[in-house]
């Protein structure tokens, strides 16, 4: 028979573990209200990079890597908390736009400015500009910015229930990248020159990608939608 204490203690526990468990649904709506509150209204960022592509040959992959190492790290450990949500992109096609590497974010207009100033002041960018391996960095427009969603930036072709939640996946992926950067970072710092740095960083996480992302990454993505047959498309 179980005693008056016994179900106290039970009770106690339960409720422990309720406290424990309960889902902290609201938090990001909370970051977002704090940064409406502070700063006024939120909206969607994006610096990017240009990147020199000779034609006839493979993109400078590393740049990116480069830059996200140097860059912006340090950017995020200095003001992640301006930084509602934000994911970094390339693209390589040869077109009028090229070879680019983009830093997108949302944030409050006035941190979107700080955050502008901040790569305009960096000395690895005007280094990189100044040995034409960066042929320009461009910034969206902070006023007029229309695209105050968590969903405009995702793919409009997409449902909006996938564009909506989108922005959490991406940004997850982009953290995951970046702390392996940094941690290839500490296994390279014998070499000082940093085109050689990086380009040893970027074989890395090749090889890392080759090896373990099948099972790191793809197995487990399907595993949370019950291992159902999805269609892709190269």
């Amino acid at each position: 028979m179980i005693t008056k204490l016994g179900v106290l203690l039970l009770f106690m526990g339960l409720s422990a573990c309720a406290k424990i468990l309960q889902p902290q649904v609201a938090e990001e709506q909370d970051v977002i209200q704090l940064g409406l509150e502070k700063h006024g209204l939120m909206a969607w960022y994006a610096v990017r990079f240009s990147i020199l592509w000779e034609k006839e040959t493979e993109p400078q992959w590393y740049m990116g890597t480069l830059i996200a190492g140097e860059v912006i790290s340090p950017l995020l450990e200095q003001s992640r908390q301006q930084v509602v949500y934000w994911r970094v992109h390339r693209r390589a096609v040869h077109d009028k736009t090229g070879h680019v590497f983009s830093f997108i974010f949302y944030s409050s207009q006035a941190d979107a400015a700080l955050i502008y100033q901040h790569f305009k002041n960096n000395k690895v960018l005007t280094k990189l500009q100044q040995q034409q391996l960066l042929s320009g960095v461009s910034y969206d427009a902070l006023y007029n910015n229309s695209q105050t969603n968590i969903a405009d930036t995702s793919d409009p072709l997409w449902p909006e229930k996938i564009r909506s939640s989108w922005p959490f996946f991406i940004m997850g992926a982009s953290q995951m990248w970046l702390e392996q950067i940094r941690a290839f970072k500490k296994q390279t710092l014998n070499e000082s020159d940093i085109k050689q740095r990086y380009i040893i960083i970027q074989n890395n996480l090749t090889d890392l990608w080759q090896q373990q992302g099948q099972h790191a990454l793809m197995h487990h993505l399907n595993a949370l939608y019950a291992y159902q047959p999805v269609l892709v498309r190269f």
